[in-house]
């Protein structure tokens, strides 16, 4: 009975604070930012989608962290998964059945399909939904589709997790090329007064590399997970 009254109790309390929370929520938050990006995203960014003038213009620290966080991520997987069996390649963890016709027939004609359109939401990421990360995630599950269609294929681990570090450093070294062009940090290196078309080279430069660095750090994940499952 004690705990029962004792729930009551607290669920009553937490129902208080949510009431308090949204009686307060027209005072702390209102459509300042909004109207801001709306009337001066284009203009400053080059990007007609408002997401990616966000995360890759005034907020670029944030997806600096994220892709750091994926780094991170990603070796953390490496380092757990480390086994004594020395292979170069990954197969599917139901290697040892064999992979129906039909299920590779279709997965060789959705390869290249799914490819193109990881690299279209890639490069077209300014000017419609997508960006680097959705592309790049598309881009990996294109790749490995390749699993299923044929399980000798071979990746080198190693080479991969490089080029993502060396990807995430070209990524930190354009991030403050914007020091010396606009005297800030973590912006587009683009002059404020320049074309809307040079600005949204920035923007299609840095979706590239983003892009580049998830579908590698996906595909990275993808196969220790392939490994640890065999």
């Amino acid at each position: 009975m004690i705990k029962r009254l004792s729930l009551v109790l607290l669920l009553g309390f937490v129902l208080y604070l949510f009431i308090i929370s949204i009686a307060t929520l027209p005072d702390v938050y209102n459509a300042s930012g909004k109207l801001f990006f709306r009337d001066n995203g284009f203009s400053d960014t080059g990007s007609m989608n408002l997401v990616t003038a966000i995360y890759l213009d005034y907020r670029l620290f944030d997806s600096l962290f994220e892709a750091g966080i994926l780094l991170i991520a990603v070796s953390g997987v490496m380092w757990i998964s480390q086994h004594n069996i020395k292979e170069k390649n990954a197969n599917f963890m139901l290697d040892k059945q064999k992979t129906p016709e039909l299920f590779i027939t279709f997965s060789r004609l959705l390869y290249p399909v799914m490819l193109l359109f990881g690299m279209y939401v890639v490069i077209n990421g300014h000017i419609s939904p997508g960006g680097g990360f959705q592309g790049g995630a598309i881009i990996a599950t294109a790749i490995l589709i390749l699993y299923y269609i044929d399980i000798s294929k071979t990746i080198e681990v190693n080479r991969i997790l490089t080029i993502e570090k060396f990807l995430f450093l070209i990524l930190l070294a354009i991030s403050f090329v914007s020091v010396l062009t606009r005297g800030e940090l973590f912006t587009n290196f683009m002059p404020l007064d320049s074309s809307v078309e040079l600005k949204q080279i920035y923007l299609i430069l840095l979706n590239i590399i983003i892009g580049a660095k998830v579908s590698l750090g996906l595909i990275a994940i993808f196969t220790a997970f392939l490994k640890e499952g065999r």
